[in-house]
Protein backbone atom coordinates (compact mmCIF):
# COMPACT_ATOMS: atom_id res chain seq x y z
CA UNK A 1 0.00 0.00 0.00
CA UNK A 2 0.98 3.66 -0.80
CA UNK A 3 0.79 6.13 1.83
CA UNK A 4 -0.93 8.98 -0.85
CA UNK A 5 0.17 12.31 1.78
CA UNK A 6 4.03 10.88 1.10
CA UNK A 7 3.41 10.44 -2.89
CA UNK A 8 1.74 13.97 -3.09
CA UNK A 9 4.50 15.51 -1.06
CA UNK A 10 7.51 13.87 -3.53
CA UNK A 11 5.33 14.70 -6.52
CA UNK A 12 3.75 17.68 -5.78
CA UNK A 13 0.09 17.27 -6.25
CA UNK A 14 -2.26 18.35 -3.71
CA UNK A 15 0.44 19.22 -1.70
CA UNK A 16 -0.31 22.43 0.65
CA UNK A 17 2.73 25.38 1.16
CA UNK A 18 3.36 26.34 4.45
CA UNK A 19 1.17 29.64 5.54
CA UNK A 20 4.44 31.61 6.15
CA UNK A 21 5.63 30.40 2.17
CA UNK A 22 2.06 31.70 1.30
CA UNK A 23 1.81 34.76 -0.78
CA UNK A 24 0.75 38.11 1.41
CA UNK A 25 -1.24 39.07 -1.45
CA UNK A 26 1.07 42.19 -1.93
CA UNK A 27 3.94 43.42 -4.73
CA UNK A 28 7.10 41.72 -3.55
CA UNK A 29 8.25 45.37 -2.86
CA UNK A 30 5.54 45.80 -0.40
CA UNK A 31 6.85 42.57 1.24
CA UNK A 32 10.24 43.71 1.20
CA UNK A 33 9.48 46.61 2.84
CA UNK A 34 7.38 44.46 5.10
CA UNK A 35 10.41 42.42 6.48
CA UNK A 36 12.24 45.41 6.66
CA UNK A 37 9.99 47.08 8.56
CA UNK A 38 9.40 44.51 11.10
CA UNK A 39 13.45 44.78 11.57
CA UNK A 40 13.70 48.08 12.50
CA UNK A 41 10.80 48.08 14.81
CA UNK A 42 11.79 44.74 16.59
CA UNK A 43 15.05 47.07 17.04
CA UNK A 44 13.06 49.79 18.42
CA UNK A 45 11.41 47.41 20.83
CA UNK A 46 14.75 46.13 21.94
CA UNK A 47 16.25 49.45 22.64
CA UNK A 48 13.26 50.82 24.20
CA UNK A 49 12.78 47.95 26.61
CA UNK A 50 16.18 46.16 26.81
CA UNK A 51 15.12 43.52 29.58
CA UNK A 52 12.05 42.98 27.62
CA UNK A 53 11.03 39.65 25.90
CA UNK A 54 10.01 39.75 22.54
CA UNK A 55 8.39 36.55 20.79
CA UNK A 56 7.88 36.92 16.94
CA UNK A 57 5.20 35.20 15.20
CA UNK A 58 6.84 33.23 12.23
CA UNK A 59 3.44 32.71 10.50
CA UNK A 60 1.83 34.90 8.49
CA UNK A 61 -1.81 35.41 9.74
CA UNK A 62 -4.17 37.93 9.42
CA UNK A 63 -5.76 37.10 12.97
CA UNK A 64 -2.22 37.34 15.57
CA UNK A 65 -0.24 40.27 15.68
CA UNK A 66 3.49 40.26 14.47
CA UNK A 67 5.55 40.27 17.94
CA UNK A 68 4.15 39.87 21.66
CA UNK A 69 6.31 42.22 23.68
CA UNK A 70 6.59 41.37 27.27
CA UNK A 71 7.79 44.05 29.65
CA UNK A 72 7.87 44.05 33.77
CA UNK A 73 5.92 40.74 33.67
CA UNK A 74 2.57 42.53 31.01
CA UNK A 75 2.49 41.76 27.39
CA UNK A 76 1.09 44.14 24.54
CA UNK A 77 0.61 42.40 21.20
CA UNK A 78 2.07 44.44 18.59
CA UNK A 79 1.43 44.53 14.82
CA UNK A 80 3.36 46.29 12.03
CA UNK A 81 1.84 47.99 9.39
CA UNK A 82 3.44 48.79 5.83
CA UNK A 83 2.45 51.39 3.60
CA UNK A 84 4.44 52.12 -0.07
CA UNK A 85 2.45 55.95 -0.04
CA UNK A 86 2.18 58.59 2.62
CA UNK A 87 -1.93 57.99 2.21
CA UNK A 88 -4.61 57.21 4.62
CA UNK A 89 -4.52 53.93 6.75
CA UNK A 90 -7.95 52.39 7.25
CA UNK A 91 -7.21 49.31 8.79
CA UNK A 92 -8.80 47.53 6.41
CA UNK A 93 -6.47 44.53 7.34
CA UNK A 94 -6.72 44.60 11.22
CA UNK A 95 -10.56 43.09 11.99
CA UNK A 96 -9.67 39.78 12.43
CA UNK A 97 -6.79 40.63 14.42
CA UNK A 98 -9.21 43.15 16.42
CA UNK A 99 -11.92 40.23 16.29
CA UNK A 100 -9.93 37.80 18.31
CA UNK A 101 -7.69 40.48 20.63
CA UNK A 102 -11.39 41.33 21.55
CA UNK A 103 -12.45 37.75 22.64
CA UNK A 104 -8.98 37.28 24.35
CA UNK A 105 -8.51 40.86 25.85
CA UNK A 106 -5.48 41.43 25.17
CA UNK A 107 -3.81 45.29 24.65
CA UNK A 108 -2.35 46.22 21.04
CA UNK A 109 -0.41 48.71 19.48
CA UNK A 110 -0.61 49.04 15.58
CA UNK A 111 2.95 50.11 14.08
CA UNK A 112 1.98 52.24 11.30
CA UNK A 113 5.06 52.80 8.79
CA UNK A 114 3.62 56.40 7.17
CA UNK A 115 0.52 57.72 6.63
CA UNK A 116 -2.98 59.38 8.10
CA UNK A 117 -4.34 56.13 10.68
CA UNK A 118 -7.17 58.26 11.41
CA UNK A 119 -9.71 55.81 10.06
CA UNK A 120 -7.45 52.86 11.74
CA UNK A 121 -7.35 54.52 14.97
CA UNK A 122 -11.33 54.64 14.86
CA UNK A 123 -11.65 51.29 13.87
CA UNK A 124 -9.18 49.83 16.58
CA UNK A 125 -11.27 51.95 19.41
CA UNK A 126 -14.52 50.68 18.18
CA UNK A 127 -13.18 47.21 18.45
CA UNK A 128 -10.98 47.09 21.68
CA UNK A 129 -11.27 50.74 23.39
CA UNK A 130 -9.04 51.96 25.67
CA UNK A 131 -6.56 48.28 25.21
CA UNK A 132 -5.44 48.92 21.74
CA UNK A 133 -3.89 52.31 19.38
CA UNK A 134 -2.48 52.99 16.63
CA UNK A 135 1.29 55.20 16.49
CA UNK A 136 3.09 55.86 13.44
CA UNK A 137 6.37 55.20 13.22
CA UNK A 138 9.02 55.64 10.88
CA UNK A 139 12.46 55.25 12.81
CA UNK A 140 14.15 56.66 16.26
CA UNK A 141 12.91 60.18 15.96
CA UNK A 142 9.50 58.63 16.50
CA UNK A 143 10.77 56.30 19.50
CA UNK A 144 8.81 58.18 21.98
CA UNK A 145 5.30 57.98 20.39
CA UNK A 146 5.90 53.85 20.45
CA UNK A 147 7.54 54.59 24.27
CA UNK A 148 4.68 56.29 25.30
CA UNK A 149 1.75 54.07 23.50
CA UNK A 150 3.36 50.75 24.95
CA UNK A 151 3.62 52.25 28.36
CA UNK A 152 0.20 53.85 28.89
CA UNK A 153 -1.30 50.35 27.91
CA UNK A 154 0.90 48.61 30.21
CA UNK A 155 0.13 51.22 32.85
CA UNK A 156 -3.33 50.68 32.44
CA UNK A 157 -3.08 46.56 32.72
CA UNK A 158 -2.02 47.78 36.34
CA UNK A 159 -4.96 49.98 37.24
CA UNK A 160 -7.35 47.33 35.64
CA UNK A 161 -6.43 44.82 37.53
Amino acid sequence: MIDTKVTRWLFGRGRERPERFRPRGTSSKVSRLADRYDADVDAALQRLWPKARIYHDREFTRDRADFLLVVRGRGVMVETKVKSDPGVFRGSTLPPLLDRLQRDGRRLVVVLNQGDPTPARELVAEMLGDKGCVVVWSGPRHDDDLHGAVEALLRQMVRHQ
